[in-house]
């Protein structure tokens, strides 16, 4: 049985978080660490060795609203708050048709996804993170595209109005076609019905996604559930792992499914970019001599 993280959708994001200086447990003085404490349960999200401006997610989430409303961009929103409210991720999809578009080689559609994040744990950036949304089911993709930073540092005097700024929100519009380029690539990298199975036993013995997990991405490997998923290539080996992760797991539990997708395109990306780490992924894992078990009679 799946264990359900603790996590909202579209509410609990709305409160406050305080720092609060930690004294020395012995000698009463100053230790040089904070806490983040919720104002509302007194949960402490956070540790820091220095005091540093928090951001208050209702901010982070207000001033991202305000951003894709002053440059007029339709948007669908989606607030996911984990880990008892440390991490904040607002997702939006952009609904307008200037921001549709295809991958390279394939012809697939998508359409361009931005996220703005937050964390009282100092777990995520203050940044926008670029990502798509494959049309045909709806899967949610990431990109290789690094984050576009708002800001690389909490600092004591941050001004939200300058670094949710329009500005930043256009430099991540900036980098949109690019990001599609890596699908091109996995869609060029033909693999066989048998290699795509053994690289989702090498992922699962690598625990970058659990056995249980492999076993519902290989379901619908070798049965797609969409006509455009059935030619063999590392590209639609992605779509099965992103199709099982965003409709079966990411309701749950996203923060794994986000970790797993990412780990699972950055190691498809190097693999399509190098061929001997492509024939180290889909070669079945050898036994070490130790691992031998000789049964005798």
């Amino acid at each position: 049985m799946a264990i359900a993280a603790n996590q909202l959708i579209d509410t609990g994001y709305d409160f406050t978080v305080n720092q609060v200086e930690v004294p020395h447990p012995i000698k009463k003085g100053k230790s040089g660490y904070f806490m983040n404490i919720r104002e509302d349960n007194d949960e402490i999200l956070g540790w820091t060795t220095e005091r540093y401006g928090l951001v208050q997610h209702r901010d982070v989430v207000g001033f991202a609203d305000n951003a894709f409303a002053g440059r007029g961009i339709d948007v669908d929103r989606k607030v996911i708050v984990t880990e008892g409210g440390a991490k904040m991720r607002a997702e939006y999809t952009l609904l307008d048709d200037a921001f549709k578009a295809e991958i390279p080689q394939v012809g697939d559609p998508v359409r361009y996804k931005l996220t703005a994040q937050n964390s009282m744990d100092r777990s995520l950036r203050l940044s926008y993170i670029l990502g798509i949304e494959r049309l045909v089911c709806l899967n949610g993709m990431t990109t290789t595209e690094k984050e576009v930073e708002m800001c690389k540092k909490h600092s004591m005097n941050v001004n939200l109005g300058d670094i949710l700024s329009a500005d930043a929100l256009d430099k991540a519009l900036a980098r949109m076609e690019d990001s599609l380029e890596v699908y091109g690539r996995l869609a060029q990298v033909g693999v066989t019905q048998e290699q795509g199975l053994t690289i989702l036993e090498n992922l699962s013995n690598a625990k970058v996604f659990s056995e249980k997990v492999r076993e519902s991405i290989a379901m619908i490997w070798n049965t797609p559930t969409h006509e455009e998923d059935k030619a063999r290539n590392l590209y639609n080996l992605n779509n099965a792992v992103t199709q099982h992760l965003t409709h079966e797991v990411a309701g749950e539990r996203f923060e794994y499914a986000n970790r797993a997708t990412t780990n699972v395109l950055k190691r498809f990306d190097l693999a399509s970019r190098n061929k001997k780490r492509l024939e180290k992924l889909w070669n079945p894992a050898h036994l070490e001599v130790s691992d031998i078990v000789t049964v005798t009679a």
